[in-house]
């Protein structure tokens, strides 16, 4: 993953929010998004909030985000290593960003 360009905590002008949960899976795997990364996981969010997406896998670089749409939070994140063996239910809509 790139540079801690920018921390993993809740997103003050209404961008995509980050969950507890999601943030202690960043912290314990050591992932960090780049503003650029976090720019098109919007720009993702905003793309599957048109569709009427609910819930929702976006990929970026090596992770996956589990997103709850409409909340515009991401529930969990992924990396390479633990996409191996991972299997997502419950979701409507998945997008590369």
């Amino acid at each position: 993953m790139a540079a801690p360009a920018v921390k993993p905590s809740a997103r003050e002008n209404g961008g995509i929010r980050f969950s507890a949960h999601s943030r202690q899976r960043m912290l314990k795997r050591g992932l960090h998004f780049s503003a650029g990364q976090l720019t098109r996981i919007e720009a993702a969010l905003t793309t599957l909030q048109h569709k009427g997406s609910r819930t929702s896998v976006v990929m970026v670089d090596d992770a996956a985000l589990v997103v709850s749409v409409p909340q515009a939070m991401v529930v969990t994140v992924v990396d390479r290593d633990g996409l191996r063996d991972q299997v997502f239910t419950n979701i409507d809509s998945a997008v590369f960003a």
